[in-house]
């Protein structure tokens, strides 16, 4: 096939210039997404500057109220909210502790204010972390994944166009019936090699990290892999097709998120209340279940003794 394209081709009298042309398009496509991902890497560290400028602040006074035992006047009761309020804009923050942040604004004790203060150091860290690989270190691996990761746009460019030549120019598909189940297999292949191509690229050049980009990881390579049905022949091309809708349904129900109520965040204050009440409410234990209540949140006390 690609023989006879070439062959084709080179008989033309402007073959040069077509060359050339096609050439110039792969090259600036190249650079236009060189260009984007370098912004996109670029907005995404001035993210985590971001955040991490806004967290520290909480941090510094949530040491100082855990070193004051949770006891502060009116006055580092209203920075703390201000600085609560703040970090809910901060775009780095995962969503547990954005619903750890809301719940301790709408009932600041000390139980949901310590969990949160963990929460928040361990995601600092971590995002500190990157930002110091992504500035100060710069391995052998990411200096090869940065100029391979650009050629994912101009690679499935052509791959498209290739495809579509070999339906429209060697194939005849645009002449051809659908009247008879032979007649529809160059169509599924194309539809599967399209899938492949669509799937291929976005394996390529969206990595995701964590368990759900994973997932999305493999569920995108298993797609592109069953296009490798196709060279048993033509006739493998419905069940290569079938195999990738299949697993590209499956996507949705696998890689949902949970709703906000089936996915409590570790150390929930309200999950270790309740614990600590069903593991306190025996007789003669009533003293130590009223001293659970933190003496920062009285409306909470009067509601227990009410």
């Amino acid at each position: 096939m690609f023989q006879r394209w070439l062959d084709n081709l080179l008989s033309h009298p402007d073959a040069t210039f077509i060359l050339l042309g096609v050439a110039a398009l792969l090259l600036a496509t190249y650079l236009w997404s060189a260009t984007e991902i370098r912004r996109s890497h670029e907005r995404h560290m001035q993210r985590i500057r971001d955040t991490l400028y806004i967290s520290t602040g909480l941090l510094g006074l949530l040491t100082i109220w855990e070193q004051r035992k949770y006891e502060a006047t009116a006055q580092e009761h209203h920075e703390l909210l201000q600085a609560m309020q703040a970090c809910k804009t901060a775009s780095c923050l995962s969503p547990q502790l954005q619903d750890q942040i809301r719940d301790c604004v709408k009932n600041e004790d000390a139980a949901r204010l310590a969990l949160m203060g963990k929460a928040l150091e361990r995601e600092c860290t971590a995002l500190s972390d990157e930002l110091s690989r992504n500035t100060y270190s710069l391995h052998w691996g990411r200096v090869i994944w940065a100029i391979l990761r650009p050629a994912a746009e101009p690679a499935a460019l052509a791959a498209t166009a290739l495809l579509i030549g070999n339906l429209f120019y060697t194939k005849r598909i645009a002449s051809t019936s659908v009247d008879s189940w032979d007649n529809l297999l160059p169509w599924f292949q194309a539809i599967s090699l399209m899938l492949t191509i669509l799937y291929g690229y976005l394996l390529w050049s969206s990595p995701k990290r964590g368990t759900s980009g994973a997932l999305v990881k493999w569920l995108s390579l298993l797609i592109a892999l069953c296009s490798l049905l196709h060279l048993i022949g033509l006739a493998a091309a419905p069940y290569a097709l079938a195999l990738q809708l299949i697993l590209f349904v499956s996507g949705f129900g696998l890689t949902g998120s949970r709703s906000r109520s089936e996915r409590p965040y570790a150390g929930h204050a309200e999950i270790d209340e309740n614990s600590s009440y069903s593991s306190m409410a025996t007789p003669g234990n009533e003293a130590a279940v009223e001293d659970t209540h933190s003496p920062v949140t009285p409306r909470r006390s009067v509601s227990a003794s009410d």
